[in-house]
């Protein structure tokens, strides 16, 4: 809990005045970034937040947030000492998966969602709450990109997440959660009972939806992933389906970069980094391969022919 009852106390926190943090969200658009990325025919909008908004937020989570925040047993995304590897370890030993993911995430938690978690959940003062949900929220919902929105989702969360492990412990299942990616394994086919439509009724009762759509089911020996891995031989490895889609993804960014077009979806330099050291964090076998193709391709022509194929714009706010 964050019982904060005043606004000069949160103000404290953050470093700064009322008055000079009232300005800057009263102009969130001076300080933040849009960009529109279009990728294997979808397309995706990103928040980029600069400046002293930035650092707001950045003060909010690690001054208030993080300290007094407990996260959810059961999730293990964006969380300090879990990751993405202690999201795979409790499900070893089971033999069949349900995975699932809650559609349209961040975009599906409204601000009066934010609002209430930090007025009645979190007990802060009706005032320090709106300031609270103004700093956290752009578009009038969570945004992909703010540091704040991993944790303040989790606590929206954890109420579903208990009520579904209870119901799992009972009937020898586990269940974890990584972000909006859920996994549930149990020793008998999950398919056949009827759990996801439970799953999905706890959720629905929260404010969010399943995507049926990305429903899966299948047995754990059979390769089937959980949050982009799968358990070979008790240790958890990459998952076979990532591997060539980050492969087709680099193939992509080299054809761009020689100015061809862009066959598959687009990513920046950084986000490639991100995945092949993701890759060899869970198996430093595989490291080699990837390494020699990102090597080899020219990322300043590649981010310099996005930007004239459109397939990357900035957009005004």
């Amino acid at each position: 809990m964050l019982f904060i009852r005043q606004v000069k106390h949160l103000t404290m926190a953050l470093k700064t005045s009322t008055q000079e943090l009232a300005d800057v969200l009263d102009n969130q658009g001076d300080y933040v970034e849009r960009l529109q990325i279009r990728s294997s025919g979808k397309i995706r909008q990103v928040v980029n937040v600069t400046g002293t908004l930035r650092k707001y937020q950045k003060l909010l989570y690690h001054n208030v947030l993080l300290p007094k925040l407990r996260p959810s047993k059961y999730s293990h995304g964006g969380i300090r000492g879990r990751s993405i590897m202690t999201n795979v370890a409790p499900h070893i030993g089971q033999r069949y998966l349900f995975s699932t993911d809650i559609a349209s995430f961040y975009p599906s938690i409204h601000h009066t969602m934010v609002y209430k978690l930090f007025l009645s959940t979190l007990h802060c003062s009706p005032d320090v709450a709106r300031l609270c949900t103004k700093l956290t929220t752009f578009g009038h919902h969570l945004a992909l990109g703010l540091i704040t929105s991993p944790i303040l989702a989790n606590q929206l969360l954890e109420a579903s997440d208990v009520r579904i492990a209870s119901l799992c412990e009972k009937n020898r299942l586990t269940y974890t959660r990584f972000v909006d990616d859920i996994s549930i394994s149990a020793p008998f086919d999950l398919g056949k009972s009827g759990f996801a439509k439970l799953v999905e009724r706890i959720f629905n009762q929260a404010g969010f939806r399943l995507n049926p759509k990305k429903h899966v089911f299948g047995k754990i020996a059979d390769g089937v992933a959980i949050t982009k891995l799968r358990i070979v031989e008790g240790h958890p490895d990459v998952a076979i389906k990532y591997l060539r889609h980050v492969w087709r993804e680099l193939l992509s960014a080299e054809k761009l970069s020689k100015g061809e077009p862009a066959c598959g979806g687009f990513l920046t330099r950084s986000q490639m980094i991100g995945k092949i050291q993701f890759i060899a964090w869970v198996n430093p076998r595989r490291k080699k391969m990837f390494v020699r193709k990102f090597r080899s391709i020219d990322w300043i022509k590649h981010e310099e022919e996005a930007v004239r194929q459109g397939i990357v714009t900035k957009l005004t706010t």
